[in-house]
């Protein structure tokens, strides 16, 4: 499949300058460095924006810090450069924007929140109309907060209706789409919800895979961020707004991998969660009781990040130590000599073809032909480690997968250095 065949986005293609200006330097973690960038900006716009609403230097500043140091920011590093994180990141810029009524760029940042993922508009709906709600006395708010969820019906439609269509083939069909239990496509999963509301919000609790192995995986995730203050959103409802759709999208999908805290998965809600948190507070008249509170949200999301940040056995589904543990020594070691791995990998000519695994990938990707093993079709190449990294199979499939590879007289082992392995393809020269 070509790229929009995945997602439909085109944020990707405005940073490609930014690999040929900066690669040289940055190589392979160009992308990653914009994203971090990226994050570091909402941060700071969520200072400014809770700064402006409420003129509380100190709630701002802890806003600031439970964006940077919630649990889900800690395992949204162990994803690679992820929609989900920029477009996200980008809401408190759009939001502080809308308050200063900088409404040129506010409509900039709509766009490039739009068209990041194909799936934005339907959060940034509900975040107008959290708006027009919030601001229904103020005429020219309530102008712009229409335009917002008009704009997002309207290119939500587009996507689902017009785009995607386009791009499916025969054999390619847009695949994102994993809500069974409502439907086949967003418009069936609508008139679901409209027509069994309450089985759409018992759907938000309970394990729809039957595998008790998930059971706990969505209480857990709410029971951590209401910890982390998410209990204050019941106290202005309307706030809830905002996390609704990021809700029902995160659990009513058919993955479990997407319920869990433990992924990337949770980032809209990492950050929204300080702005709609330190706003409520900063409402509250009664001085101790403010503090009171205030003190339960820090306590809370230290505590819970804290705890979280460690491997618990049975509960820990997919907690990776390589990926979280990072006050652990060895995670910043790697258990084989990198050295060495990027000298056998640059033997490789840079017109070969390749069939690599994901940690591999990014490293060849520069060349006119790539794939992620097991494709392997006219590959010269396969550069893979034998022992991690199997994506989108497990271990007993990718061994499969590779067995009859290094039993073929026309694939020959050219480098075998645990954990890495490559293998060319036989020529009539060797």
């Amino acid at each position: 499949m070509n790229f929009l065949q995945d997602h439909v986005s085109f944020t990707l293609m405005l940073f490609i300058p930014f690999y040929w200006i900066f690669g040289w330097i940055t190589g392979t973690y160009t992308l990653l460095l914009i994203q971090t960038l990226i994050i570091l900006t909402g941060g700071w716009y969520v200072y400014k924006l809770v700064a402006f609403k409420t003129s509380q230097r100190l709630l701002s500043i802890l806003a600031l810090i439970q964006y940077l140091f919630i649990y889900g920011r800690w395992t949204m590093f162990g994803a690679d450069c992820n929609f989900a994180i920029i477009a996200s990141s980008m809401i408190p810029v759009l939001l502080y924007h809308f308050e200063k009524k900088a409404y040129s760029f506010m409509f900039l940042m709509l766009l490039f929140v739009l068209i990041t993922r194909e799936d934005m508009a339907l959060w940034t709906f509900f975040i107008g109309l959290f708006l027009f709600i919030q601001n229904y006395k103020d005429t020219e708010h309530r102008k712009v907060s229409l335009a917002v969820m008009a704009l997002s019906v309207i290119y939500f439609i587009t996507v689902f209706k017009v785009i995607i269509p386009s791009l499916e083939t025969d054999s390619i069909k847009y695949s994102l789409f994993n809500y069974s239990s409502l439907g086949h496509d967003p418009r069936e999963a609508f008139l679901y919800i409209l027509s069994h509301p309450l089985k759409t919000i018992k759907l938000l609790f309970i394990n729809t895979t039957g595998n008790p192995f998930y059971d706990h995986l969505k209480l857990e995730f709410y029971y951590i961020y209401l910890l982390c203050g998410g209990f204050l959103l019941f106290y202005r409802p309307a706030y809830l707004l905002l996390f609704i759709p990021i809700l029902a999208k995160k659990m009513l999908n058919d993955e479990p991998l997407r319920w869990s805290s433990d992924t990337y998965y949770s980032v809209e809600f990492i950050s929204m969660l300080p702005y709609a948190v330190f706003l409520i507070l900063s409402e509250i008249k009664k001085k101790y009781f403010k503090v009171a509170l205030i003190i339960v949200v820090c306590a809370g999301t230290v505590f819970i990040t804290i705890y979280k940040l460690s491997k618990h056995k049975d509960s820990s589904v997919f907690w990776l130590e390589s990926k979280h543990a990072f006050y652990k020594s060895k995670f910043y070691r790697a258990d084989f000599d990198i050295r060495e791995a990027y000298q056998q990998i640059n033997l490789i000519p840079s017109e070969a073809i390749v069939s690599a695994t994901g940690t591999i990938v990014p490293h060849l990707a520069w060349r006119p032909k790539i794939y992620n093993f097991p494709k392997v079709l006219d590959a010269d190449y396969i550069v893979v480690f034998t022992d991690r990294d199997t994506y989108p199979i497990d271990q007993i499939q990718f061994d499969a997968e590779l067995k009859p590879y290094l039993n073929n007289n026309k694939w020959k082992i050219i480098a075998d250095d645990f954990p890495l392995l490559i293998l060319k393809k036989r020529t009539n020269l060797d």
